[in-house]
């Protein structure tokens, strides 16, 4: 059977499998990778040992990192790092700028902690502060929203990106490095849009699920100068920094310094991605575990190995739809159709990965999937993995609506109706993807 027709079959199965039976991800995935294994003309032994082969490799790569880095965030969240990071981050722009300030704290804290989770843990402080200032709710909510969601598909040890970047073999550093500029372009697109569409909007525009959720913002427990029960600034960023500084520290070493020198064995141990974060998690005890005593220390960790569990198992899941991408060399045949499409190519993982989040929700699954399709098409086509790492990202965040977690969160936690949550954090998603693409152009000038 032709391996384009192959990989359309393919497709329409995983899409059947997520949207219409409303399958496991996880599940999805392995059944499209053994699907597609058989029809392009894999013995069942030779199918098999590739989707247990890319399984495995894909746990060894990221498995580890992923578990250590819902760890610091969960730790973070229990001994309100995050509050700390909020608070400090409005006292330095100042509350006449608070909505940029609700987006760089979003940017900040959801790189170690779940976006759905950092929204609930700020929104009294939303609320104190639209109260104090009068800046509307909604603009302080999508800005921070912006900030949250962007970060969260791009930035690692965040699930999403950490994983698409093990998939598409890039060094960790350079995902970081790249993916914290897109974010920055995403985060912007959507606080501008915020500032220009919501600054002004008068109050009829919104509409609360009933009119007592209006009367219910008190701000009695949640005034902005009630910080005294938060731990300190060093304590709250240094879980969070040190792993990123280390990676970085590794991949910058490697470029400037030649191979086989002494300190590179030294950058090379804390600076791994699984040591790293061992670290981060080790100094957030450390720092943070007075605070919540030996028992929740405990439950935590507990709970965060439930946590990721999911997780890496979709991972893996895409690893080993990639693998037996690799091995029927679908990627060669997608190469030559792309190129006699004349499409350009980096709008290919974008279109995947939106259409993905679109109708089924998870930006995470949206950047894996996209991330596993595309990485043989790129290799054959000479492109760097980064750009899709970078495409998928963006389109990741194309809408954020209805069958979205984070919608319910955020119009729950502002008491905001389903209509009034469509026409604000829903709209601005379309911005910020735009902004994630418009990154990736900026960096396909130099990749």
């Amino acid at each position: 059977m032709p391996i384009e027709l192959v990989f359309i079959i393919g497709m329409a199965v995983l899409f059947t499998l997520c949207l219409k039976v409303k399958a496991n991800a996880f599940i999805s995935l392995l059944a499209t990778a053994l699907v597609m294994g058989l029809l392009s003309g894999m013995s069942g032994e030779a199918t098999i040992k590739a989707i247990t082969g890319g399984f495995a490799g894909t746990v060894r790569s990221i498995g580890i990192v992923i578990i250590f880095g819902i760890m610091v965030g969960n730790y973070l969240d229990a001994a309100k790092g995050t509050n700390r990071m909020a608070y400090d981050t409005i006292r330095l722009v100042g509350q006449k700028h608070a909505s940029l300030a609700m987006a760089i704290t979003g940017y900040i804290v959801s790189i170690p902690v779940f976006s759905d989770a950092a929204f609930v843990i700020l929104s009294p402080l939303l609320k104190a502060i639209h109260k104090k200032s009068g800046i509307p709710l909604a603009l302080l909510a999508v800005s921070l929203s912006a900030g949250l969601l962007a970060t969260h598909v791009y930035v690692p040890p965040t699930p999403g990106p950490l994983a698409a970047a093990g998939l598409l073999g890039i060094d960790l550093g350079e995902a970081i490095i790249w993916g914290a500029f897109a974010a920055v372009f995403m985060t912007l697109f959507g606080w501008i849009f915020a500032e220009v569409y919501l600054r002004n909007k008068p109050e009829s525009f919104y509409t609360f699920r009933n009119e007592e959720e209006k009367l219910k913002e008190t701000v009695e427990e949640n005034s902005l100068e009630n910080d005294t029960d938060l731990p300190g600034t060093m304590a709250s960023l240094l879980p969070l920094v040190l792993p990123i500084v280390l990676i970085l520290m590794k991949t910058t070493c490697t470029m400037l310094l030649p191979k086989g020198h002494y300190i590179l064995h030294i950058t090379n141990f804390i600076g791994d991605s699984n040591i790293a974060l061992a670290i981060g998690t080790v100094v957030s005890i450390l720092t943070l575990g007075n605070r919540l005593g030996q028992k929740q220390i405990l439950k935590i960790m507990d709970k965060s190995l439930s946590d990721a569990g999911s997780i890496v198992f979709i991972t893996a899941a895409g690893g080993a739809l990639g693998a037996v991408l690799k091995q029927s060399h679908a990627g060669a045949s997608l190469a030559n159709i792309v190129i006699n499409t004349g499409l350009p190519f980096i709008l290919i993982p974008f279109v995947i990965s939106g259409l993905l989040k679109v109708v089924q929700g998870s930006g995470t699954v949206a950047v894996i999937t996209a991330a596993t399709l595309c990485a043989p098409i790129a290799s054959k086509l000479g492109l760097s993995p980064i750009l899709i790492f970078m495409a998928s990202g963006a389109g990741a965040r194309s809408c954020c609506h209805v069958n979205d977690s984070f919608f319910w969160v955020y119009t729950n936690c502002m008491g905001f109706d389903m209509k009034t949550g469509l026409k604000t954090l829903s709209v601005s998603n379309i911005f910020m993807a735009l902004g994630g693409l418009f990154a990736t152009f900026l960096a396909s000038l130099w990749l």
